[in-house]
């Protein structure tokens, strides 16, 4: 593609999460992804906590990192959770898909490294609605991807754990080279099993950090969460 030619749009699907976060770095900066525009973050909200799935991260506080990516927020809402699921998940995906296409955006970029099962889960749906995949830590190795993460400057939070692989004292750490080898065999350093999920804040993408303080923890009866707030600029 010519420097002269348009830039496909594409749409960031993200968690607010470390490796979200290292993928869109890539998107914008890296040779290989120059042909693509981010146009926006596209992420999934528990209709009925107003909190992010998986996460338990608060709108206030998503939407003040997507303005710090300088990104718009699009927030897809699901209301029927069976376990640690959620039945209407692939609608409302399919219908922000038919959205996007109405729009001239056919490309979804995801922060996905190796778990083929996830993959083949995505492509298919993504088929149905004539969506391409973007995945620009594929195939790279946990390891990898971590350190270029801490190595580039960017910050994130340790925000849930399952506690049947790790220990809730992980809970509202920041990730450190030092924190990921005190992790324990077996644990993937990028928690591609749910181990624990992250919210990043801060690095060379963000045009000011976001600045949050931790308040209750919290128990699903298998996963611990705590809850960040946005500090007021008064404290």
């Amino acid at each position: 593609m010519s420097s002269s030619s348009p830039k496909r749009k594409i749409m960031i699907a993200t968690s607010g999460g470390k490796d979200a976060t290292l993928a869109l770095h890539r998107l914008r900066y890296s040779p290989e992804f120059r042909h693509y525009q981010p146009v926006g973050l596209m992420t999934t909200f528990n209709a009925n906590t107003g909190r992010s799935t998986a996460h338990n991260i608060r709108r206030e506080v998503m939407q003040a990192q997507a303005d710090s990516l300088n990104l718009p927020l699009h927030i897809l809402e699901l209301h029927d959770k069976r376990g640690h699921a959620y039945t209407d998940y692939d609608e409302k995906i399919g219908q922000f898909y038919r959205s996007m296409s109405q729009q001239g955006i056919v490309d979804v970029m995801y922060g996905d490294i190796h778990l083929e099962d996830v993959k083949a889960y995505r492509e298919n749906l993504n088929q149905q609605y004539g969506i391409n995949g973007v995945y620009p830590l594929w195939g790279n190795t946990p390891e990898a991807i971590t350190e270029a993460f801490l190595a580039l400057g960017y910050q994130t939070t340790i925000v849930a754990v399952d506690s049947t692989r790790l220990a809730r004292t992980y809970l509202g750490k920041v990730m450190t080279t030092a924190l990921l080898d005190s992790l324990p065999e077996g644990i993937d350093r990028c928690a591609e099993y749910g181990e624990f999920h992250t919210f990043s804040t801060d690095g060379p993408m963000f045009t000011q950090p976001v600045v949050t303080q931790a308040g209750e923890e919290t128990f699903d009866g298998r996963n611990w969460y705590i809850d960040l707030a946005l500090q007021s600029s008064t404290n």
